[in-house]
């Protein structure tokens, strides 16, 4: 495995690129965060949940057959950190879905 003093120029090249937009990345979701979300309707907080929730569910069913592997203890806290209300939005929430929402399922992932 090579270090850094040898890397070629333009692999440090491209590992300063790659720090540059992971800063610009991280900058840009605490705007989000900080600033933009919390301007939001709550029709538009639902909305985003929706997507959020939705997406996260599909690809974890897809890569693992389990879409309740979306949900944990940390992804809640997580959650409520950006977010006090979410418990109420995400009422809103589910019966959008488009799908049985198995309630003690959830319950029970972001518990442990």
């Amino acid at each position: 495995m090579a270090t850094k003093k040898n890397l070629t120029d333009e692999e440090k090249r491209l590992l300063k690129e790659i720090k540059e937009r992971r800063k610009k990345y991280e900058e840009e979701t605490r705007l989000f965060w900080a600033k933009e979300y919390p301007s939001y309707s709550r029709e538009q907080k639902v909305s985003y949940w929706l997507a959020s929730v939705h997406h996260g569910m599909r690809t974890q069913g897809e890569a693992t057959a389990d879409e309740y592997s979306e949900f944990s203890l940390e992804w809640y806290d997580w959650v409520k950190s950006v977010e006090p209300k979410f418990d109420a939005i995400f009422k809103s929430v589910v019966p959008l879905l488009g799908f049985d929402f198995d309630w003690d399922e959830y319950e029970k992932r972001i518990a442990s």
